[in-house]
């Protein structure tokens, strides 16, 4: 496994990183810290449970993969990441909680803005009494 943050220019302090989480409404903890601080940091904004338990390695504070799933979801659940169900078989967690789509190509994922797709949807399959929240779009890539 790669080091995700190894040779990358620290981008977010630990006072940025609790300002978030206050934000968030999420309680301050030191393993919630750490967390935040490595996620906010990695280069790439799309990354798994296990690849971010794999960066709190490098650092002095132990932290389990059950705490990281469970600190991501409740990350998630409070808005300050986005979940990625890209298959039955690994989740992505996303930083860019703006509205848009992905493209996934050799399990590499890549953000696409929701202006470049058009997604179609006749009314009269949306139920009575019902609105769209939103859509969620994963286009998976093979070669041709």
């Amino acid at each position: 496994m790669q080091n995700l943050t190894k040779d990358t220019k620290i981008q977010m302090n630990k006072l940025c990183v609790m300002g978030i989480l206050r934000k968030a409404d999420i309680k301050i903890t030191r393993q919630r810290v750490h967390l935040a601080g490595i996620l906010f940091n990695l280069p790439q904004g799309h990354f798994t449970a296990e690849e971010l338990h794999d960066e709190t390695k490098q650092g002095n504070l132990k932290v389990s993969l059950a705490t990281v799933y469970n600190t991501l979801k409740h990350f998630s659940q409070n808005g300050i990441i986005k979940t990625l169900q890209v298959d039955s078989h690994k989740t992505f967690f996303d930083r860019n909680t703006d509205h848009h789509y992905h493209i996934k190509s050799n399990n590499i994922i890549e953000d696409i803005s929701a202006e470049d797709v058009n997604v179609e949807l006749s009314p009269t399959k949306i139920p009575r009494g019902k609105k769209i929240k939103s859509i969620d779009l994963i286009i998976n890539l093979c070669d041709e």
